[in-house]
Parts: C-alpha cells; structure tokens; sequence
C-alpha cells in the first residue's frame, strides 16, 4: 500500500501534496465474455487485442506507484480510463488494484469515457469504485442516493471537486459530457468552498479549454464549464484524456488558473510527450493567496524508474481576502 502522509501538523508545516495520475488502463481482457463484446466494445477490444496491451504496461504502472509511495503524498487523485472498454470483469480488475493501492479516504477516482464505453448496470460495474468516488458525507452537493457527481473532498485546505465527463458515445468517438444537473452543482460548490477559504481544485477526464481535444474527443460543454469556473473561481484544474502531459492556464477576471493534463500513467513509448508520468502538487497558503509548487516526473525506460522532468510554479491570489487574527 502506499504510505499516505497523515493530514495534520505537518501538512500546516509543509503544505499539503496532492498526486495526480490519469490514463493507467491497466485491466486486461483475456478472459472477456464474447457476449459482452456485441456492441461498440468490440472496436476497443480489437484496438486492446492489436495495440493497447503492448503499450499499456502493468510493470510501468508498477513503477509509477513505488515512486509515488516514496515521493510522498497526502492524497491521490486518479482522472479516469482506469479500464479499456468498462466490462464488469474490468470493474473488479481495477477494484482490486485500488485496494492495494489504500483507503478510499486517501484515493478519489473520476470515471474516463473508456470507463463508460457502453450503458451498463452500475451494480456490475462502477459499483464497485463507490467507496473512491463518495463525497464526504458531510459534503454531499446531493440528497444521499440521487447523484455521484459532482465529488466533494476536504482533505486539509484542499476541496477536491471530481467532474463525470464519461457518457456512452457513438463507435469512434470519445468526447464527454457535464450536463446542466453537474454544472450547475459545481457553481455551488466553488461558492461555498471559496468561503471557506480552500484551495478549489477540480479534477475532470477531458480536457476542458477549447483546443483541449479533437472534435471526436471534445468536452462537448466545455464553453459551460469555463463559464462556470470564470464566474465562480477555482485554483486548480486537472485532467487527463490525452495521454500527454498539458501546461495550460485559463484567464479569468480575478485569476490566471492552472489547467494542467496528466501523462497516461502506464504507457510504453519512445516519444517523450506520450511516455508515461505523472504530477505531484504541494499547496501552501501565503499572506495573499497560494503557493502551488507542481513536480512533474516521467518514466524512463533505460533505468526502469521515475525521474523528476520539471518543476513548475505557480502565484495565486486568494478567492477572498485572508481573515486576520
């Protein structure tokens, strides 16, 4: 398991480190039932059966998460396409691999669209990642039993705020969706954790800014999210999808925000934008705002291990002034 730093006077000492990896695909699906397979999932099958068990790699999923478990962490947020196509055996694949990995109060999963390829039973599949997917009881934007999403999670001064992108599509297609019940959650959520004076990080799959994704890979409301998010402040967006790492900001009137694109986490490749990594995050809160000091590491497949690849840092005012003793 990885050793999760407890939540308390450290994290006020050294800020709190939220990790974030996306993209791990790491089911397999030998053993498929040919039944499952008469509809679109038939497509991902093939392109798992012809290229994608050559290039998502368990050993490198492996080695991502030895260095994390050294690297340090407070919490781990995972950003969808933990599955190639969503079958129920994928379901109970990824659920056990999360169980080594630690408590669902240390790990929040948000769904990828390869997660939800086709209409499914919710008891057979996502059901199985309930616990990595709850708000905190006390947070719940929703009635309990009406909605999963929008997550909320308050883990020290951080609200972790996870976005479903993933809806069934079309064959070829990949794109996401919000819907209005969502986004307009979102609003109230960002409100009331701006308030409460935390750093708002949202985590969705797809990329959200216009040149985010081709027109088959799109965030379909992706102009409602950015309104949402310019009208009612955020500190931090994370995604992943592309399976590249992405440095982006999105302007607003009060604040330059960080949209920033995970690398597939267990990916095998010569190409240094599609080779595997991922980002920690270390928040600080300063006299005016945050400190947000991002490690991005990349796997390098000479040594076998996870390297440091670039440091990034960022200045962000405050969603409200700092209450004064």
């Amino acid at each position: 398991m990885i050793k999760f730093i407890p939540i308390g006077s450290a994290c006020a000492q050294s800020g709190f480190r939220l990790a974030h990896i996306s993209d791990p695909h790491l089911s397999h699906l030998y053993d498929v039932p040919w039944r499952q397979l008469l509809n679109k999932r038939i497509l991902g099958y093939l392109s798992w059966r012809f290229s994608r068990r050559h290039i998502q790699c368990p050993a490198i999923l492996d080695a991502l998460i030895k260095d994390l478990d050294e690297a340090g962490a407070h919490h781990l947020a995972i950003s969808g396409d933990l599955t190639h196509i969503g079958t129920p055996g994928e379901y109970k694949q990824v659920a056990a691999w999360l169980g080594t990995l630690g408590q669902s109060t240390d790990i929040s999963v948000i769904p990828g669209n390869h997660d939800s390829y086709v209409r499914s039973d919710a008891a057979q599949t996502s059901d199985h990642w309930s616990a990595y997917m709850d708000s905190d009881v006390e947070a719940s934007p929703f009635p309990e039993g009406t909605a999963t999403f929008p997550l909320l999670r308050q883990r020290g001064p951080v609200a972790i705020i996870g976005l479903s992108t993933a809806v069934p599509t079309a064959p070829f297609f990949a794109s996401g969706r919000l819907g209005q019940t969502q986004t307009e959650a979102l609003a109230e959520l960002l409100d009331r954790t701006g308030k409460q004076e935390l750093f708002r990080v949202v985590v969705l799959h797809h990329g959200p800014l216009a040149h985010s994704n081709k027109f088959r890979k799109r965030l379909i409301d992706s102009a409602q999210f950015r309104s949402v998010i310019k009208a009612h402040g955020a500190e931090l967006i994370l995604h992943g999808h592309g399976h590249y790492p992405v440095n982006d900001i999105l302007e607003t009137a009060n604040a330059p925000i960080p949209v920033i694109g995970a690398a597939s986490a267990s990916a095998l490749s010569d190409s240094k934008t599609k080779r595997a990594g991922y980002n920690i995050y270390e928040v600080n809160a300063t006299a005016n705002g945050w400190k947000i000091q991002m490690q991005s590491r990349r796997y390098d497949r000479h040594t076998g291990l996870f390297k440091e690849r670039e440091k990034l840092e960022f200045h962000l005012p405050a969603s409200r002034p700092r209450k004064t003793p």
